[in-house]
Formats: structure tokens, C-alpha cells, sequence
């Protein structure tokens, strides 16, 4: 089916993404969710480091571990001191790209059905899903992917369709984008680049001409991404074994009884079904799971259909990651109980709502004579979900209620926050990075913040922090806590800091 662009449909669609985007960017900043999540500040910081840090400059503060693609699209406004401060640049990138995905789903689901209402249906049940609604407002990298990855596939779809090339090398640079933004891409390219393979193979037999216009942009990515850690980090796998790896920090959680659904199939089903239903909304989900099935009788084992499965490549990525013991889930019905990455569930939700519009299409289809009824049950079926999710609002919302649970307002860092912006009066600040995210709002400079392994000042002020740290801040309840574990019983330190904030084993000292 080949789209023709209507003006007052691409405006209505706009409309609606826009205001329910505008309406939880208002909701989110009012009640200072923006910086709840503290990779949503450790993010700004990242893209603050480019202009703000002991050295800045570009390539030697790229990092590692997090792709820096994010990082780099939000530098522009980061370095505006009003808008790093508040999060909103985060906040302006992340909506932006949620409309350009709210757009992409729209016109998957008009290439692969029939009827406006289900087009409508599909974009609907996305825009009103408050958990994307939420990261949407945020420095996190999960928008940002969904957009590049949810483009990527409308680009290959168009290429099925047309056999124009071109839409193969749009899909290839999103994919590059996508792959630059979180480690997820990867996963979806290799699959993408498959089954462009045996689609080309099929249809005009120069699969390896197209195959490698798609991947080559990625593959250039990954290179360059490897060559950079080597470089920087003298290991081209830093970025994947190094002390603030994944892999590194799922030892402290496995030797701490977290990792439980490590080979452990059962247990690894029930919590990732239990994120996806989370996250998704029981509508999205019950609608989904027969749109798939209805998909896959209506079109067997036809490989150029496969390309709207790439949608749901999260799904069975996601599930052995978790039973490999490569990613950790916590919610309050896993076990052990609590909130942490639960927003793994979040990567499924334009694969389900593209199926659930794919239902909805086969009914309307079907029961063409029944459409008012239809409409009319859909509507209140919506409504239910919403209220669902409104009732005891935010704890019915997991991405906020994991906020909340990690780093809202009124925790500890929070508190010690607000005495650094009251009090705060220069000087470099010791502190370990991996234990506390400082809010921009604090006062503190990035380039007055200095940890362990801030080039040869860190490991010195380990030893006599006098000359370089003005404060110093750790926390005593914590067995991780380098700066801690350095200093409590060391002489220059006792005796010439004063203690002048603590609170549950929190505790900031300023030199005498």
C-alpha cells in the first residue's frame, strides 16, 4: 500500500502526539520528575562534560560503556546553563524524537493495514501509555532509540514496497543511530540485516549489494566505537568488561542474591511478562498477542513479511538476556521484591501497539456491519486502561513508580542537595560518582566535582585530599564507597574537615 501524505491527516496526528507530549512534559517538570532517574542526570552531565570538566573537549570525554550518541544531540543545549540545570534539555530532544515515533508508528500501521481506525488505534494506545509519555520527558537514551529504531523499520518497509534503494540507506543510517544510542541496535541490526538479506534474495536477487548498503553504516559505528576504547582505555571492550560495565556491576548483584533469574527459566518468563504488562497496559498486550497470531496465519513463513516482526525483536532479545544473567529486572513481582530496570519493558511497545492496530484492523474488516459497536467497545476499553493507570497515580506507573523508588524528591541525596544549593560556595567536591548523581540544581560545577578516578588528582586526594578538594562527601553505610572506605581513618582528612551535614550515613565535610 503506498502512502500518499494527507496535510490535515499529518496535522491531526501531530496534534494529538504534541498535546498529550506537552501535557506530560507540564506534569513531569511540575512535579520534579525530570531528574528522578539517576541515569537521567548522569546523561546530562555526560553531555555537559564536552564544555564543562577538569579537561573538557570532545573525544577524550566521549566515555565509555554508554553509546554517545545521546550524549552528542543533546550537547547544544546542555551547555545553556538554565536548561542543564532544570533537565529540560533532555526534555525539549526527547520530545522531539517521540513525535518523529508517533509518526513512524502511524505509518507503519498505515502500510500494513486497511482502515484509518486502525492506524488511529494504534497511535492512540501509544500516546496514551504514560510510561513512554514519562521518558519522553527525560535525559534518558530510551526515547531516543525507539525513534531511530521504529524509523529504521518504516524505512525498510518502504523499501519492500517500493525497491527504491534509497529507503534502504535511510534505514541503514537510523539503524546507526540506533546502534549509537544503546547496544540494543546491534541486536536489531544483525537481525534486520538477515532478513534484508533473504528479502533481496527473493525479490531481485542482490542481497549482498543491499545487505551491506544497510549495514554498512552500522558496522562503520561499531568499528569506530571499538577503535575509541582502545584508544582512551587501552581495551577495545571497555566498554563491555571494564569496572563500569554491565557485566562488572552484575557480579555485586549476584553475590548479593539479586541475579535470581540467572537459568532460572520460570522465573525469568514471570518477571519479564509481568514488565511487558506493566509497561504495555493490558489492552496493549490483549490486543497485540491475537494481532500476531492473525499476522503469522495470514502469512506463514513469507521472509519479506518478517520485516514487522523486527518490531518485537526486544521481546526474545530481552528474555535471554535476563535468563543469561546479561541484564537485571526487579519489580514487585519478581523476587526479590523492589524497582530496578524495569524499563526493559519499555522496547516492546511500538512492536505491540503496531500489532494491536493489526487487530484491530482484522475486526473492523470482519465486522464491518458491527463497526459502531466496535468503536464503542474499543472506546471503553481505553478508558478503562487509562484509569488503570491514573488510579493511585504515580505507583500505577511503573516507570514513575522506579523514579520514586530509585530517586525522588526527599531521599537523602535529594536533601543534601538542597544544603549544597543553599551553601555551596566553591571549591572542588570529592565524592564517589558511582554511589551519588548530583542534580544539576546543586551549584556544583562539573569541573569542581572530582572522584577516584579523575586523572592523577583523584588518586592523590585518596591520600591527602587538603590541596584538592575543597568538600568532601561519601557515605558510610555504604561498603562501596571508595572515597569512604579511603578516608574514614585517615589522619588528613580528620584533621582538617569539618562534618557539616549528615544524614542516615550521609555525610558532607567542608575543610576548616
Amino acid at each position: 500500500m503506498n502512502i500518499k501524505f494527507n496535510r490535515k491527516e499529518l496535522f491531526i496526528v501531530l496534534a494529538l502526539c504534541a498535546v498529550a507530549g506537552l501535557v506530560a512534559q507540564y506534569i513531569s517538570f511540575t512535579d520534579e520528575y525530570v531528574l528522578a532517574y539517576r541515569d537521567s542526570i548522569y546523561r546530562l552531565d555526560a553531555s555537559r562534560r564536552f564544555l564543562d570538566a577538569l579537561e573538557p573537549g570532545f573525544f577524550n570525554q566521549l566515555g565509555t560503556v554508554w553509546l554517545p550518541l545521546p550524549n552528542i544531540i543533546m550537547f547544544p543545549l546542555v551547555s545553556i546553563d538554565i536548561l542543564w540545570k532544570t533537565g529540560l534539555a533532555g526534555s525539549i530532544v526527547n520530545f522531539i524524537a517521540y513525535i518523529f515515533n508517533c509518526l513512524a508508528i502511524f505509518y507503519i500501521l498505515k502500510l500494513i493495514t486497511k482502515n484509518k481506525f486502525a492506524q488511529y488505534a494504534g497511535l492512540i494506545l501509544f500516546i496514551s501509555n504514560p510510561n513512554i509519555l514519562y521518558f519522553q520527558t527525560t535525559a534518558m537514551s530510551e526515547q531516543l532509540y525507539l525513534t531511530f529504531f521504529t524509523v529504521a523499520i518504516y524505512y525498510i518497509l518502504k523499501w519492500d514496497e517500493t525497491n527504491f534503494t534509497k529507503y534502504i540507506w535511510y534505514s541503514g543510517i537510523f539503524t546507526a543511530m540506533a546502534s549509537c544510542t544503546r547496544y540494543d541496535g546491534w541486536t536489531f541490526a544483525i537481525a534486520a540485516g538477515l532478513i534484508i538479506f533473504f528479502t533481496s534474495f527473493i525479490s531481485n536477487g542482490k542481497p549482498f549489494r543491499i545487505t551491506f548498503y544497510y549495514i554498512f553504516p552500522t558496522a562503520f559505528i561499531i568499528i569506530w566505537w571499538l577503535i575509541h576504547n582502545y584508544i582512551y582505555y587501552a581495551d577495545a571492550l571497555e566498554f563491555l568488561r571494564g569496572q563500569f560495565s554491565t557485566a562488572y556491576q552484575l557480579k555485586y548483584y549476584e553475590s548479593a542474591g539479586r541475579l535470581l533469574t540467572k537459568h532460572n527459566f520460570g522465573l525469568s518468563t514471570k518477571v519479564y511478562y509481568y514488565d511487558l504488562y506493566l509497561y504495555s497496559g493490558f489492552l496493549t498486550l490483549i490486543l497485540s498477542v491475537p494481532g500476531l497470531i492473525f499476522y503469522f496465519l495470514k502469512n506463514k513463513f513469507n521472509i519479506k513479511t518478517f520485516i514487522v516482526y523486527l518490531s518485537l525483536i526486544a521481546i526474545p532479545s530481552t528474555f535471554l538476556f535476563l535468563y543469561f544473567g546479561q541484564i537485571i529486572i526487579e519489580l514487585p513481582q519478581s523476587f526479590p521484591t523492589g524497582y530496578f530496570n524495569s524499563r526493559y519493558g519499555l522496547y516492546a511497545i511500538p512492536g505491540l501497539v503496531i500489532f494491536a492496530g493489526y487487530f484491530c484492523d482484522i475486526i473492523v474488516e470482519n465486522y464491518k456491519k458491527y463497526k459502531k459497536y466496535v468503536y464503542a467497545i474499543s472506546i471503553l476499553l481505553l478508558i478503562i486502561q487509562i484509569y488503570v493507570y491514573q488510579y493511585e497515580y504515580p505507583t500505577k506507573v511503573p516507570a514513575i513508580a522506579e523514579a520514586r523508588y530509585a530517586g525522588y524528591k526527599g531521599t537523602i541525596t535529594y536533601n543534601l542537595s538542597k544544603y549544597l544549593e543553599a551553601n555551596y560556595d566553591g571549591g572542588n567536591l570529592l565524592f564517589d560518582t558511582r554511589i551519588f548523581a548530583l542534580p544539576p540544581w546543586s551549584g556544583v560545577n562539573l569541573k569542581e566535582r572530582i572522584t577516584f578516578h579523575t586523572y592523577e588528582i583523584g588518586k592523590k586526594a585518596l591520600e591527602n585530599p587538603v590541596p584538592y578538594a575543597k568538600w568532601v562527601m561519601f557515605y558510610t553505610n555504604s561498603t562501596d564507597d571508595i572515597i569512604y572506605n579511603s578516608l574514614n581513618k585517615n589522619n588528613n582528612f580528620r584533621e582538617n574537615y569539618i562534618l557539616v551535614y549528615s544524614e542516615d550515613g550521609l555525610e558532607l565535610y567542608k575543610r576548616k
